[in-house]
C-alpha cells in the first residue's frame, strides 16, 4: 500500500498563521482606504489650510478684528448713560495677520446695530445720510488698530422706512436702566456685541 503523508502539524499552523495575517493586512488596507476618502471628502466641504497672505493684498476676513466702542463725544469709554447724556459709537479694526493688507472701512460697508433681547431697536443701516455711502480702503499694518471716527445716537428707534433720528420723528427707547447690546459690522466682519445701559 503506499503510503499518503498529509502535511505536518508545524506546516498547517505556519499556513493558518500566513492566512491569518493575509487576512489582517487586507482588512487593514480596506479601513485605511475608506478613512482616506473620508478624509478627503472633508477636506473638500471643510478646508482646514491657512490662506496665503499675500502683502499689500485685500485682507482675510479671518486676519481682520472689529472691536465697537461706546461712550461719550471725545470717545471716552462709558457703559451707562444717564438722562441727557448722548451715546458715541465707534470701532477698531485690527490686522491680526503677519502682513500689510487692504480694508474697506468706508460707510458703504460700515454699520451699527442695537439689540435688546430679541427686539432690533436700531441700526445705521436705516439712517438717511446727506450724501451717499462711499468706499474708503485703508491699509492695515499688524497689530496696529485704526480707530474710526464717533457718530452719535439720539436714543431712538430706526426703521427702513423713517430713518434713525429724532429729527425723522423716530421714538424714543426706553431709559430707567434699560440694557442694550451694540455690534459694529465692517465690511462683513461684525464684532462681539457690547451691552450697555440707560438710565
Amino acid at each position: 500500500m503506499p503510503n499518503n503523508y498529509g502535511p505536518s502539524a508545524g506546516v498547517i499552523r505556519a499556513r493558518r498563521i500566513t492566512a491569518l495575517l493575509v487576512l489582517i493586512g487586507l482588512v487593514w488596507g480596506l479601513i485605511a482606504g475608506i478613512l482616506g476618502v473620508v478624509n478627503w471628502v472633508g477636506g473638500l466641504f471643510h478646508p482646514n489650510q491657512a490662506p496665503t497672505m499675500v502683502a499689500g493684498a485685500d485682507c482675510q476676513p479671518q486676519q481682520v478684528k472689529i472691536e465697537a466702542h461706546v461712550g461719550l463725544e471725545g470717545q471716552v469709554v462709558q457703559n451707562a448713560f444717564n438722562p441727557g447724556d448722548v451715546p458715541y459709537f465707534w470701532f477698531t479694526v485690527t490686522n491680526t495677520g503677519t502682513v500689510d493688507c487692504k480694508f474697506n472701512v468706508g460707510s458703504s460697508v460700515t454699520y451699527y446695530n442695537i439689540k435688546s433681547g430679541s427686539d432690533n431697536i436700531w441700526t445705521s443701516k436705516d439712517c438717511k445720510l446727506s450724501s451717499p455711502r462711499t468706499d474708503f480702503v485703508v491699509t492695515l499694518a499688524p497689530g496696529t488698530p485704526v480707530t474710526s471716527q464717533p457718530s452719535d445716537w439720539q436714543r431712538v428707534r430706526s426703521s427702513t422706512s423713517g430713518g434713525c433720528t429724532l429729527a425723522d420723528g423716530q421714538p424714543d427707547v426706553s431709559a430707567n436702566g434699560a440694557s442694550y447690546v451694540l455690534t459694529a459690522e465692517v465690511n462683513g466682519n461684525i464684532s462681539d456685541g457690547l451691552q450697555f445701559v440707560l438710565n
